[in-house]
């Protein structure tokens, strides 16, 4: 189903680029779009750029500069955005906090599961929101027992493995509103709670893609020990962006490789009615959100 905007420029793969990650070095760049939405604008305008030989769909998700606090993103306009450019497959990166042993700073996640701890943040396109002309998308239950794509979770951790760094091939993601950092008593919650490692941004981005029938898998580089479980000193955002520096060689290198892994017939679960996903990429885009009515 073709779901992109006609006379637009066309990507089949997005790369959403967290805290660090605010541009593709040594990528050829196409174009660059602003998208507008019927949410609202996304968090910066959409790059289109060659890497690994394919056209990417290239957006920061806290804006070029670092703009946006992580319950300020919108997330509803950027994952519409990159699908109405005709992506399929999203990649992600972030950064993020280790709660145990075995999860510890310098370490690479790909995350399959997730819990949600985050409020107030609008976190389905299954709203109630219409427009004339367009007939309603109607009440949708997405399944969400697997939020991260297993194939493109299985392309990241084989370029994980093949720039020989050191990753955990799974693991459970808390998603916390912030921006601030957790208190001792919380970390500890999140940890008895089935939690390994701790983030503001990975929720809502894979139950949006999902949505949207867009597959979604998540680089999660870890940069401290939250609130110092090991004897660390607690986290930082100075701390954190040093280490986010150090690491951006090889964040890029990783999404590069798995740019290239990803193979002409990648297809994306579809989890949700076609025809539902259709009439929410139907909604018009204008600058400021339509109303549910």
């Amino acid at each position: 189903m073709d779901t992109s905007l006609p006379g637009t420029p066309q990507a089949r793969i997005g790369i959403i680029g967290g805290s660090g990650t605010y541009r593709l070095p040594g990528a050829t760049v196409r174009a660059t779009i602003d998208v507008d939405t019927p949410y609202g604008p996304p968090s910066g305008p959409v790059t289109l750029a060659d890497v690994a030989w394919r056209t990417v769909a290239f957006l920061p998700r806290h804006g070029g500069n670092h703009s946006l606090p992580p319950q300020k993103i919108n997330y509803r306009a950027n994952l519409w955005a990159l699908k109405s450019l005709g992506v399929e497959a999203v990649l992600s990166s972030s950064a993020v906090g280790g709660l145990r042993e075995g999860f510890g700073p310098g370490t690479f996640v790909v995350t399959d599961q997730l819990i949600d701890r985050s409020w107030g943040r609008a976190d389905t396109f299954f709203d109630g929101t219409s427009a004339d002309g367009v007939s309603p998308a109607g009440v949708q239950h997405l399944p969400a027992s697997e939020p991260f794509c297993p194939s493109l979770r299985s392309q990241l951790a084989s370029a994980l493995a093949a720039h020989d760094l050191s990753y955990v091939p799974q693991g459970t993601v808390v998603v916390i509103n912030g921006p601030r950092f957790s208190t001792r008593a919380e970390s500890a919650w999140y940890v008895s709670g089935g939690a390994d490692i701790i983030s503001m941004t990975q929720y809502p981005e894979p139950v949006l893609a999902a949505e949207l029938n867009m597959g979604f898998a998540n680089l999660a580089f870890i940069t401290d020990s939250d609130t110092g479980h090991d004897g660390s000193d607690p986290v930082t955002a100075d701390a954190v962006f040093a280490r986010l520096k150090n690491a951006q060689g090889n964040v890029l290198a990783v999404l590069k490789a798995t740019v290239a892994a990803i193979g002409d017939d990648y297809s994306p679960r579809p989890l949700m009615d076609q025809e539902a996903v259709r009439r929410i990429m139907a909604l018009p885009a204008v600058k400021e959100a339509v109303t549910g009515r």
